[in-house]
């Protein structure tokens, strides 16, 4: 039989102090123990950390918010997605509404003409369905210069809607105005001013347009007299003289000009056109100011540069 060497402690023996790690070491474990729950055997229950249960309550609502996002993004898309599905058949509707296209007599296309001669020394812009002559850049010895429309309907001063064209001659100052020489022109309106859009500085800025009207009677009063509609043969441009309806329009009252730019209008009988055709067409002022041909010739004018 084998003896433990240590011998127990007497019962009635003295208490003995425990030392000073054992006093630490119990220290230790009772701080370590939770202040208000009872784990038995004397001793406490562990704290618990209040922090973690604030972050998992925040986990969750940010969960729920996170989802609730989704669900609206995910609705927004469906939405704008439905929408465009429905486009085409609106584009398709606006397509077969639109206006046809203009005809060529309407095109807004113009081309850039110089003349380089030393009286016809300019240089204007005007339609591209339209014809000239001479050519741009070869007129060194100062010919004047037609510019014809195609032809197509006016409605001139009865009414009637009739096959015509515009005529548009550019001529030298030493040129003759044979249209004024049998004396029978009057003003059929009072003078208008117009504005050139890039003028020279030799160029007055707001010159007038005459409206001629070319009577078959012997005398220019009567020729007025007989024209109740204020109808018209011929615009020109007569820089600062104007004219007052009913007023005599002479070769002498107009030979400042120079150059001598005017505007007629011609009945055409055959395809070809050529000249002055079958003759003069009258057309009124509210022709001249709404109709699409006439306000070509008129942005023609406008953006003449004289040099």
């Amino acid at each position: 039989m084998v003896m433990d060497s240590r011998q127990p402690r007497p019962l009635d023996a003295a208490y003995t102090s425990p030392s000073k790690q054992e006093t630490d070491d119990y220290k230790l474990a009772s701080d370590s123990m939770d202040d208000d729950e009872d784990y038995g055997s004397g001793y406490r229950a562990p704290a618990t950390n209040p922090n973690k249960k604030n972050r998992k309550k925040l986990a969750i609502v940010l969960i729920v918010v996170l989802l609730l996002a989704l669900g609206a993004a995910g609705y927004e898309l469906f939405k704008h997605r439905h929408v465009a599905t429905k486009t085409p058949a609106k584009t398709s509707t606006t397509t077969s509404a639109q206006p046809p296209p203009q005809t060529s007599t309407n095109s807004s296309t113009t081309t850039h003409y110089v003349s380089n001669g030393k009286d016809l020394n300019l240089e204007f812009d005007y339609p591209s369905s339209w014809t000239v002559t001479p050519a741009s850049a070869n007129n060194a010895n100062d010919q004047a210069i037609v510019l014809n429309s195609p032809s197509t309907t006016l409605t001139v001063a009865d009414g009637t809607s009739q096959t015509g064209k515009v005529t548009v001659n550019i001529r030298p100052g030493s040129a003759t105005i044979t249209e004024l020489a049998a004396g029978m022109a009057t003003a059929a309106q009072t003078s208008a001013q117009f504005a050139y859009k890039n003028p020279t500085p030799s160029q007055h800025q707001y010159p007038y347009l005459a409206f001629m009207h070319f009577g078959s009677s012997s005398s220019a009063a009567s020729a007025q007299s007989t024209n109740s509609t204020g109808a018209f043969e011929e615009v020109m441009i007569t820089g600062i003289t104007q004219f007052n309806k009913g007023d005599a329009i002479s070769a002498a009252s107009l030979n400042q000009l120079d150059p001598i730019i005017s505007v007629s209008f011609y009945h055409c009988a055959t395809t070809a056109c050529a000249g002055q055709a079958a003759g003069s067409l009258s057309i009124t002022a509210d022709n001249w100011q709404n109709n699409s041909l006439f306000q070509q010739v008129q942005a023609l004018f406008a953006s003449l540069k004289l040099n």
